[in-house]
């Protein structure tokens, strides 16, 4: 159970799994209607302090929990957005990322139902549909990525393997926005369900914080956990109202 929210916290969600259930399409998700609200009354309660720190882009936290604006990360930490009114600055286009695309697009075709999601500066290869080739696909991926260059990494999470820039991640994403004067000094909280996550528990306990795993997910890093994602949502929904209670 986590405790009592407190004013000087600094709240940092993944999206997938974590404020919202996953879907078998990337694009399948559904974002509840009131979650767009809890986050911004969360985000006025804190003093701006609530980010959201994803494999997503940018572009689809701000199209899918309009009319909200928040501090995020997008593509595994490769942009970032230090305020809702700065702009979203991303590392420079890896040179592996088109080349490495059209690559996997052919090297995985054998594997029916594997989907490659296209992101600007990063890649996920989704194989939910087929889960019992995962090992199979990520040799296959690794094998194809390492060949583009050392500075490509990949990660294995839940039926995805995400391939990014190496040296950015959500941990290096949480370290910029906690020295930005929205968040600095406060206490940070990293909540996560995936391996991809445990960058941001790392950083998030090294600057004092918390981790919070999502899910059933085993982590060493976990300070706290709850069960899923509408547990997560119910949480953000008491913020507001105890730090109300506490001032009184």
């Amino acid at each position: 159970m986590l405790p009592p929210p407190q004013p000087d916290w600094a709240l940092f969600f993944d999206i997938d799994g974590t404020l919202i259930e996953h879907a078998d399409h990337p694009e399948g998700v559904s974002i509840p209607n009131d979650l767009p609200q809890r986050l911004a009354a969360a985000q006025t309660a804190l003093g701006g302090a609530v980010a959201l720190i994803s494999g997503r882009t940018i572009a689809w936290m701000d199209s899918h929990f309009e009319p909200v604006r928040l501090p995020a990360s997008g593509q595994h930490g490769a942009e970032i957005r230090l305020a809702p009114d700065a702009p979203v600055v991303p590392i420079p286009m890896p040179k592996w990322r088109a080349p490495l695309e059209e690559r996997l697009k052919t090297e995985l075709a054998s594997w029916p139902g594997v989907y490659i999601e296209h992101k600007p500066l990063s890649l996920a290869v989704h194989f939910r549909a087929v889960p019992e080739f995962g090992d199979a696909i990520m040799e296959r991926v690794t094998q194809v990525g390492l060949s583009m260059g050392p500075d490509v990494e990949f990660l294995r999470g839940r039926f995805v393997i995400e391939v990014r820039q190496s040296g950015r991640d959500k941990g290096t994403a949480v370290a910029e926005l906690m020295r930005t004067a929205i968040f600095a000094g406060r206490k940070p909280l990293f909540f996560g369900d995936d391996v991809t996550d445990e960058d941001g528990f790392r950083e998030a306990r090294r600057l004092g914080g918390f981790a919070v795993a999502v899910g059933p997910r085993a982590t060493q890093q976990a300070d706290y956990r709850l069960a899923a994602p509408i547990e997560v949502r119910a949480f953000l929904n008491r913020v507001p109202k105890l730090l109300e209670q506490a001032a009184s």
